[in-house]
Formats: C-alpha cells, structure tokens, sequence
C-alpha cells in the first residue's frame, strides 16, 4: 500500500543533499569555529578574591535555601501530625483490630486472585476456538 508518492524520481533523491546532512555539517561548523575562538583569561589575586567571594555568597544561598527547606518540611509535619491528632481524638476513620484486618485482607485478596484466574481461563478457552 503507497501512502506518499514524492514527485522526484530515486536518482533526483540521492543527488540532493538530505536535510539532515545539512544540519550536521552546520552543527560540525559551528563546533569547530567555537573551539577556533580566542579566549582571554586572567588568574591573579584579585580574580582569586572575586572567585571566593562569588563561592561563598552562594554557599551562603543555598544554605538559606536548604534552611526554608527544611523549615516548610517542619511545619507539614507539625500540620500533618496535628490532623492526625484531631482524627484520634474525634474518633474518625475505621478502626479494626489487626485480626480482623487480617481476616478481611485475605478474603480480599483471595476473591481479587479467583477473579483473575476465571477471567484467564475465559480469555484462554474462547479465543482458542
């Protein structure tokens, strides 16, 4: 089945220089008149000084950030365990003992796999006919 029909013939095709190509060799060119560039650099005390200076004003925000961190961390945990609080003591939610809980996970389970097992031995025996 054609789903697209070029109007240039094969030859045509590989004559032409590809799209992609193109943008390699451009991509090529300009790597290569990057690393031609000239650099100036300069390593001096003064230069030293403003590299530490610059090192340090960012150590410093981003100990400021780590601190906010940890500070927002805090207080969700205070508001989460103050919720959890209040639900206790306002008798919300269910509560079960871990032997029912037991019980009713596995007849959970149980009923979730015998489902499982009647679906792939339904799939199984009607699609083979």
């Amino acid at each position: 089945m054609l789903l697209y029909s070029s109007p240039y013939t094969s030859k045509e095709l590989r004559q032409r220089p590809s799209f992609d190509l193109i943008v390699i060799t451009g991509i090529c060119n300009a790597i290569v008149q990057a690393q031609q560039t000239p650099v100036k650099t300069r390593l001096d005390d003064e230069s030293l000084k403003q590299l530490h200076d610059s090192h340090t004003q960012w150590l410093g925000q981003e100990k400021q950030t780590l601190d906010d961190h940890h500070r927002q961390q805090e207080e969700s945990w205070q508001k989460h365990s103050q919720r959890l609080t209040n639900i206790v003591k306002n008798n919300e939610g269910i509560w079960i003992s871990t032997k029912l809980f037991y019980i009713a996970g596995s007849l959970s389970l149980l009923s979730i796999m015998t489902l499982a097992i009647e679906i792939s031995f339904y799939v199984y025996f009607h699609w083979i006919q």
